[in-house]
């Protein structure tokens, strides 16, 4: 089953680094020529194809090497696995290693699920219904509680209905893969394509502030209840209240690495499957914004009064080790200038960041229209996070206008 995006759409290619990963990328190789080769060894292989420009890495993890990039419409034949990552060969010879959430397999080549039963509903269901995980459950392979656990959904997590039995819903993962899960875990919400066009999340989702946090182990100020999120939900509803269709992500990042065991420096990674997730149920997205707290900055850096109210300031971050970085530096200039210009000083400006000195990529790759935006720091309140989101969204909402 191909779930084709047209956000993510565009030429079959590779764009291989030359130099430093945190600089411009250099020559493609032509669509058609050995990216789609589908055998090896003489023997039919199974088959990634790319769904969003992505890296490609030197081990199976997002701290290894950046070694190539590819693009929507790329394939690969896949010669193993380890944990979350495919291991696939290059056009030119070697190896190297992909986040199986950005890719699709051949449906031929897929684990066998138990077909429909008699009276079993066989349609696709509803294109634009998805359903929202509502706590943390399995997925199985099977329409019940007997069958095998295929993988774990978090709580706020979207997938697209592809039919259903009985008390159970089929659905696809972002790897290409169908699972099911229990209606009784989920609820479900018609989203037409045409309606959702920003899509908020937060990688670090817990982020709080120092008067309100109650995990303050290390000097990290987290909340599992009183933190960013709160931020992401009012911008959000402030965007939908001036027309802007939006999802505000509630999956809680924090909880899947735990659960995981995985440790902070793959925050990314996790709420990088959210994205994809979204991008698989909503084929209208175009911007996504990444909103984040900055660290213990003095409030004389963070904090700024207008008029009679006081925000907490916003910083734009741009991964410069993807192939969207121009684009999206252009959109966090734009509105760098306009929200300065109707809140003056509101915005701190924009910083560019390598992978020398950060993550990088920051899953700016998904689209043109990909910021990771610092609200404040610690040393702000949430009240002054709320006034910022109702001033972003106005501005953004107005720029949004504009480009129609």
């Amino acid at each position: 089953m191909k779930l084709r995006n047209a956000l993510l759409g565009g030429a079959a290619a590779i764009l291989l680094l030359s130099g430093a990963e945190n600089v411009a990328f250099a020559s493609t190789v032509k669509a058609g020529s050995t990216l789609n080769a589908s055998q090896v060894g003489g023997k039919q292989a199974k088959v990634a194809h790319i769904i969003a420009v992505t890296n490609l890495r030197k081990g199976p993890g997002m701290d290894y090497k950046i070694v190539a990039k590819a693009q929507p419409g790329d394939s690969f034949a896949i010669e193993g696995s380890d944990g979350d990552w495919y291991k696939v060969g290059l056009p030119g010879g070697g190896k190297a290693y992909i986040a199986n959430w950005v890719v699709e397999t051949d449906a031929e080549e897929q684990v066998a699920i138990e077909g429909p039963g008699e009276g079993q509903q066989t349609d696709n269901g509803p294109k634009a219904t998805v359903i929202q995980i509502l706590g943390v459950t399995n997925l199985r392979s099977g329409p019940g509680m007997d069958y095998s656990v295929v993988a774990k959904a978090q709580s706020g997590e979207t997938f697209r209905i592809d039919g259903s039995e009985g008390e159970w819903y089929r659905i696809v993962l972002t790897n290409g893969r169908q699972a099911y899960v229990a209606k009784w875990v989920v609820q479900t919400e018609e989203v037409p394509d045409s309606d959702s066009r920003v899509y908020i999340y937060h990688t670090h989702n817990r982020e709080s502030w120092k008067n309100v946090a109650r995990s303050t182990a290390g000097g990290a100020y987290d909340d599992k209840e009183v933190n960013i999120t709160l931020v992401g939900k009012h911008m959000a509803s402030t965007l939908k209240q001036r027309g802007i269709p939006t999802i505000s992500e509630n999956a809680d990042i924090a909880a899947r690495l735990t659960e995981q065991k995985l440790n902070y420096s793959q925050s990314y990674a996790e709420s990088g499957k959210a994205v994809a997730n979204a991008i698989s149920s909503h084929a209208s997205l175009s911007y996504f914004l990444d909103i984040h707290r900055d660290a213990d900055l003095p409030r004389s850096t963070t904090a700024v009064t207008i008029g009679k109210k006081t925000y907490a300031r916003v910083m734009f971050v741009i991964g410069m080790a993807n192939p969207n970085y121009k684009e999206n530096k252009k959109l966090a200039d734009a509105l760098h200038t306009l929200l300065n210009k109707k809140y003056p000083g509101l915005s701190r400006g924009v910083l560019l960041k390598g992978s020398s000195n950060g993550n990088g990529e920051y899953n700016q790759s998904v689209s043109s229209g990909s910021l990771l935006l610092e609200f404040g720091g610690v040393n702000n309140t949430l009240q002054e996070n709320l006034s910022t989101a109702e001033a972003f969204a106005e501005v953004f909402a107005d720029y949004l206008k504009q480009k129609k």
